[in-house]
């Protein structure tokens, strides 16, 4: 998968940006806080259908615009997708594939594959569990569009019980009032917790045997990787149907709910799922390197990488934020070369010694300044 070429319309500091991308290596340089991560925010906005940064939608608009607008040719093989996104401060999002509306987020998330690293990435091993469960989250959507709308209701399932919990513990409610609707989403969440936990375990099994060869591969210890799911509610190894693992969760939420109802909070589902990662038997959170747990993270996301190729046959796009300076030398050029060589690359940074004396055939570089991009 490749982007050909993006159309950027006042998207953060971006006024009026046109740009035509090299198949293999596109490199953006330029000082802090001019716009070379907006630049991988909106090519990456698609692959989402949200901000891999996390921002409101209203956020990546530009100062003084009432709208943004980007437009991406994408070439999947031989077929090429015009993709547009328009955003406005009312909230309104628009977005069209070869001109048809889409209308759902879930219809458009995966149509652009692509594996973001940024400096939250080193953070992966070392940081909370939302952060694991934000990568195996993108990770499955982009491959698994049922996964994504049972994600969906789960989270809304979750949204609705917190706040039932919490009207309860603060008095705005009695339990009475409340207890039949309390039921009513913990029999939502199970239905939908169910699928995600298989849905999960069958990703992170495949992403332990890609993330142990990547991890291999990049570092010069030949140290085993291996991740261990970490279920937040039901057997680890649930047998019979959907509906049977169902019937289970929900047996523990309900069993949960006077602790939930004291305690004011959800205390249990696929919202507490976690993942251990273990090199050579020990717990790399606890007891790793600086340099093994950025590795190890670096490892983790090339291994979504081979999952999205081993699952649907394209190559997704890789973007680099300001990564290698968290990386020495000899283990940067080691992933770009190999990156390089089956993606699509887009590295931005500050530093023009992250890429000097690397010259892949074809790459172009740009300079971002005050949000003007420039060809080198």
């Amino acid at each position: 998968m490749r982007l050909l070429e993006a159309s950027l319309l006042d998207f953060r500091n971006l006024a009026e940006v046109q740009l035509s991308f090299s198949p293999g290596v596109n490199v953006l340089l330029g000082d802090n806080g001019h716009g070379k991560t907006n630049v991988l925010e909106a090519l990456n906005y698609p692959a989402l259908a949200r901000s891999f940064r996390g921002a409101r939608d209203e956020e990546l608009i530009r100062f003084g615009s009432e709208a943004c607008h980007l437009r991406l040719a994408v070439a999947e093989g031989e077929k090429i997708l015009d993709i547009e996104v328009g955003l406005d401060r009312g909230g309104r999002r628009r977005m069209r594939v070869d001109g048809d509306e889409v209308h759902r987020r879930v219809e458009l998330v995966g149509r652009l594959a692509t594996v973001v690293f940024d400096p939250q990435t080193v953070e992966l091993v070392r940081g909370g569990p939302e952060m694991r469960r934000r990568w195996f989250d993108q990770g499955i959507s982009s491959v698994d569009s049922e996964y994504l709308i049972h994600l969906q209701a789960a989270n809304r399932a979750l949204k609705q019980k917190a706040s039932l919990l919490r009207d309860v513990r603060r008095g705005f409610s009695s339990l009475g009032t409340v207890s039949r609707d309390l039921e009513t989403w913990n029999a939502e969440l199970a239905a939908h917790a169910a699928p995600l936990v298989r849905k999960r375990a069958d990703w992170l099994s495949r992403a332990a045997q890609a993330g142990r060869d990547s991890y291999m591969d990049l570092s010069d210890e030949k140290q085993e990787l291996q991740l261990v799911y970490k279920q937040g509610v039901g057997s680890e190894d649930p047998g019979g149907t959907d509906a049977d693992f169902s019937r289970e969760i929900l047996a523990v939420l309900d069993y949960i709910t006077s602790d939930e109802i004291r305690r004011g909070r959800c205390l249990s589902g696929p919202q507490t799922d976690d993942v251990d990662i273990i090199l050579d038997g020990v717990s790399l959170r606890t007891y790793g390197s600086r340099g093994e747990t950025r590795t190890a993270a670096i490892s983790l996301k090339l291994a979504q990488a081979e999952i999205v190729y081993g699952m649907r046959g394209v190559r997704p796009v890789l973007f680099f934020d300001d990564i290698f300076s968290e990386l020495d030398k000899d283990r940067s050029r080691k992933l770009q070369e190999r990156t390089a060589k089956d993606h699509q690359v887009f590295i931005a940074t500050a530093r023009a010694e992250d890429v000097a004396g690397w010259e892949p055939a074809g790459a172009s570089t740009w300079t971002v300044h005050e949000g003007v991009v420039t060809i080198r």
